[in-house]
């Protein structure tokens, strides 16, 4: 068996965003599209998130597979 099942621990924005929007050419528009959805940058910054921080906790990367699904 060959399959990867998706952890929860730390994640780069580019990283997390790349996992969830892997066709999106241009990396910053992948990370753009992770910051559009309101209730979840609601849910975010209650758990600690700030615009500047470039690694999502644990905690907050559960909130977004509790919110989107695994990628």
């Amino acid at each position: 068996m060959n399959e990867t099942t998706f952890r929860i621990r730390p994640y780069s924005k580019r990283e997390l965003a790349r996992l969830y929007f892997p066709k999106t050419a241009n990396i910053d528009s992948a990370v753009s599209n992770l910051r559009r959805n309101s209730e979840v940058m609601e849910k975010l910054h209650a758990a600690g998130y700030r615009t500047h921080n470039k690694i999502f906790t644990p905690k907050q990367v559960r909130i977004m597979v509790e919110t989107f699904g695994e990628p």
